[in-house]
């Protein structure tokens, strides 16, 4: 990652306590949570206004969309990398996750070096400078 600027990351998650962990969590390993969602429409609204440069969906989030709409959504107009972070591993929602090419794909509950592993290589992938 780039000194200086802090990569932006918008988290899209449902649960407020999770929401919270993952917000004090991201803020202390040097990331700049420009704002937390818990609808897909709420986090099409941040996007577009913060233009963030990563995005962790849940997949399971309040309102008619899930994360896997809302992060099909978020690409039309921003290219970022997507990571999903979710409870439910069936077979069908692991398969309609990985027809977006996601970042990563991890389960709750997540590790907090596995979560900050997984959005360091999301962002060298996606060459954020």
């Amino acid at each position: 990652m780039a000194i200086g600027k802090l990569p932006k990351v918008l988290v899209a998650e449902d649960s407020a306590l999770i929401a919270m962990s993952l917000r004090e969590v991201l803020d202390l390993f040097g990331f700049d949570v420009v704002g937390v969602a818990a609808s897909v429409t709420d986090a099409l609204c941040l996007a577009h206004y913060t233009q963030p440069d990563l995005a962790i969906f849940d997949i399971h989030l309040a309102g008619k969309r899930d994360g896997i709409e809302g992060a099909a959504s978020l690409r039309e107009f921003r290219d970022i990398p997507v990571v999903f972070l979710t409870a439910q591993g069936d077979r069908e929602t692991r398969d309609r996750a990985a027809e977006l090419s996601p970042a990563a794909f991890l389960y709750k509950p997540v590790s907090t070096p596995q979560m900050i592993t997984a959005l360091k290589d999301a962002l060298r992938r996606s060459d954020f400078s």
